[in-house]
This record gives C-alpha cells, structure tokens and sequence, in this order.
C-alpha cells in the first residue's frame, strides 16, 4: 500500500499548500465529497479569476464546491489520476515456449519482476474498485456546460439548474445516479474561457442494423403476467414486445416536440418497477392512466399514488407533473388497509354526504337523480345546468350535469345545448367556457324538444284527407 501512501502525502501537500498559492494563474483541481479516496474531481480556475468574479454563476459553483470539502489538486496529478484510472489490467505469468522434433518446450519467465505480495493487493484492490467507477467531465463554457461529448446544455434551462444545484450542495445529480444505477461517479469538471464548441467526430462512431432476426427467440422471457405457450415459440423477440403493455402504455402517452420531457418511476406493490416519459405539462391523471394500461389488473382496482421523500399521498390528480413537483421523481402505487378491508368506501360515503351538504341534500339529490355523486365544477350554462367532472370514476361516468331543483323530474337530455353536449360526450376536452362556440346569423336560441308532452306537441296543419278514419261501433239496446 506503499503507492496509496504516497498518493495520500501528495494530496495533503496539495490541500496544505492551496491557501498560500492564489496567486498561480494555472488551473487547480478539487475532490468534492466522499473520503480520501471518492468523490467529485473538480478543476477550478484560477485563483485571480476567481477573487474577481465571485458573482459568476461558475465561480459561485466552484467555489461552493470547495465550501463542501473540496480538496486541491494540481493538473499534474490530475493527469496522473486519469491516466492510473485508464490502465489496463494486466495479467502477468509465466509462459511456456512451443518446442519441436528437436527441443522440448520450455518454461519462459516474465520480462518484469513479479510484484510482492503487499504490491499485488494494492493492484487488485485498485483493479476491484476501477470496476464500479464511472468518470463524467463536466465542462464548463462561457454560455453553458456539457456533459462528457455530448450536447451544450444552456444555465436558463429548468433541468440545467436542478443539476447545478445538486453540485453545489455537494450532491452528486439524480441525473447522473440514474444514468450509471451501482457505480462509484468520478465526476470532474474543466472551466473553458471560451464558447461552446463541439467536439469533433470520432470515425466509426455511429450504429450499425441487423438484417433478420439470429437470435433464438427465448422460452418464457414474456412480459408481466403473461406465458408464452409452445404455439408462440416460434415468434420473434419483436412480435413478444408488440404484446408488452408497458411499450403500449408509453405509445399511449403523447410527447409534445419542443417541450421538455421528464421521466417518472412507478414502485408497484409486487416490487416490480416501471418508467414512464412524459411531458412536464402532462397531469397526474395521465400518470394514473400510464399504470392502468401498463398493468391492466389495476383498472378495477382503487389505489393511490405517493411520493417518496417527504411521503405524502397525491391527492390533486389534475395538476401538472411540473406544478406537482413530480419532475424526475419517484412515486408508489399502493393499497393500504383501507382498502383491503373495504372500509374506505365507508368513509367516501361519509365524505360524499358532507360535500353535498348533508343527510337531507344527499336523500334530495338521490330522489332526483337516482346517483349520489360529487365532482368539480367546472361551468354552467345560460338554463342554470351545472356540469360537474370527478375523474376517480371512469369514463363516461366521470362527467354529469346537474339540472336546476326547479325543474323537478321534468328534466330531460334535450335540455342541454349542443355545445355542453360534446363536452359531456368527450367529444372534446375543452369546455364551451375555454373554447366558446362561434356565434351564426343562421342558428336559432336552443330549446328543449317539447314533442314528449302531450299538450305541447307540434302538428303541423295538413288538408288532405285522412287515409284510416275511427269509428266507434254502435250497440243494442234491445232484447233480440
């Protein structure tokens, strides 16, 4: 451990000698977090920079970094980290020389020295945790940062900042733990003083597309809760993915070109987990239905959903993933005890009688309408019908309208304008109040169609004759 040794003397040296060098122009570098040996190598600028741009986004980056534990390192060494991280294993043995008809094979030593025992544990102790670590250069540019090659990603984007911030703090990004699940990240960052520049392309760097399909197709690897049976064998791996109701449930979601998209990750009770992509102007309720054609057993079963960290269950399902604060997050699907026993429609009931306004309007509202339902108002029309929307029901159920007590049970579907109509058939998402109709010289003031009373049907007049005639047969009075 004789080389750790030193690298720890190196180190201490850099950290010792870092308050009294601001005055070097070159580049020093930090190791953010973790112990001696883990966590994040930044290489900060210089140290005039930074005494005169402490207002700087980046110098406020850097310099938050060091406030975390930052350790200083010269570019020397970090050009010798990166190179020692880069090795590759080396397997040394001996060999044996192929002899012939006139001289026997022969035992042929190594060229290097065989390393002693406390050499070959520190090397395998290194080769061990090189296995599980993952370095990622951030590069900092005038007008943004990238991420290893890839693309310039700007300071004013939303998801650029929550990233920022998590360094800052001294985290390493959800982004990056996501990216690269079970590996120790190097992350390292470089400040440029110039503009972002692409870098240049590497030959052979595209994909390449199989023709047909060589592999044989795997017995039983079918998606959740299916079994592929011996008629089904023979079908590719692509007709077996066609069939996943994960891969449909994510067609289902529609993603908006030029909007940012996050990504969501369900916990189902079973343990299994699923990952949506959506838009942030996507709603809570897109979610529920992304699990419900995901996992179609759950259609017909109530459940909710919660959040991790602080848990806490989502109970305003038409708010956006944005205004949520479920960007990148991760949520439960459950069902608690309640549930299980049934003593949670008990408690909706409850909850029903008292958002209507009491025993009496609930008996009242039942008399009238035959259901007992409660929803969010979202509009009414010019008769005094109020149209109400509750999507824990399904579809259509999910969308009413209430008439005026007024009218009593002389209410009909005739009384609702055209307009309210296709809202309430899900003809349309937007209400007549969002999107209102355009007004016509040509069309007449709705009305309720009158021809179901007797007193106030419509008979248009007419001369000709009646084709069948009633007639009332007579009878006897008399005895025959």
């Amino acid at each position: 451990m004789s080389e750790l040794n030193k690298d720890k003397k190196s180190r201490a040296r850099s950290r010792s000698s870092s308050a009294s060098s601001n005055d070097e122009k070159h580049q020093q570098g930090f190791f953010v977090g973790g112990s001696e040996h883990s966590g994040q190598q930044v290489l900060g600028p210089s140290s005039s920079s930074r005494n005169s741009s402490h207002n700087d986004l980046i110098s406020m980056l850097f310099e938050s970094a060091r406030s975390h534990g930052a350790e200083a390192v010269t570019p020397d060494e970090s050009g010798a980290m990166s190179r020692h991280s880069n090795h590759a294993v080396k397997f040394k043995s001996a060999g044996y020389r192929l002899g012939d008809s006139h001289a026997p094979s022969e035992s042929v030593l190594p060229s290097h020295p065989t390393p002693t025992d406390e050499q070959q544990q520190e090397q395998n102790l290194l080769v061990f945790f090189s296995f599980f670590q993952q370095e990622v250069i951030l590069k900092m540019w005038e007008n943004g940062f990238s991420i290893d090659d890839g693309p310039l990603r700007t300071f004013d984007d939303p998801e650029s900042r929550s990233f920022l911030q998590s360094i800052m703090q001294g985290h390493i990004p959800v982004e990056l733990v996501r990216q690269y699940p079970g590996r120790v990240i190097d992350l390292r960052m470089e400040r440029k003083t110039e503009p972002y520049q692409e870098p240049k392309l590497k030959p052979f760097s595209g994909h390449g597309q199989r023709l047909g399909d060589i592999v044989p197709p795997i017995v039983g690897a079918g998606t959740l809760g299916q079994k592929l049976d011996s008629s089904e064998t023979g079908h590719s791996s692509e007709s077996v993915s066609e069939t996943d109701p994960i891969t449909t449930a994510q067609q289902s979601i529609t993603l908006r070109d030029g909007e940012p998209t996050t990504q969501v990750q369900i916990r189902l009770p079973n343990g299994q987990r699923i990952i949506g992509r959506f838009n942030h102007t996507h709603t809570v309720e897109e979610v529920r239905s992304f699990i419900v054609a995901a996992v179609p057993e759950f259609a017909f079963q109530p459940f909710y959903m919660m959040t991790t960290f602080p848990s806490k269950v989502i109970e305003q399902e038409r708010e956006t993933l944005k205004d949520a604060g479920l960007l990148n997050s991760r949520i439960f699907r459950r069902m608690g005890l309640l549930e299980l026993t049934g003593f949670d429609k008990v408690l909706k009931a409850f909850r029903i009688i008292k958002q209507i306004g009491g025993v009496r309007a609930a008996i009242r509202k039942r008399y009238l309408m035959d259901e007992t339902r409660v929803g969010t108002l979202v509009g009414e029309d010019k008769f005094g019908h109020k149209y109400y929307e509750n999507n824990e029901y399904y579809m259509p159920r999910n969308r009413w309208v209430e008439f005026p007590e007024y009218k009593w049970l002389e209410y009909d579907a005739t009384q609702v304008p055209p307009e309210w109509h296709r809202w309430l058939h899900h003809m349309t998402d937007k209400t007549p109040i969002e999107d209102p109709p355009v007004e016509r010289k040509w069309i007449l003031t709705h009305e309720e169609n009158l021809s179901i009373f007797d007193d106030k049907k419509f008979i248009p007049y007419s001369t000709t004759r009646a084709k069948i005639t009633g007639w009332q047969p007579g009878t006897r009075t008399g005895k025959p």
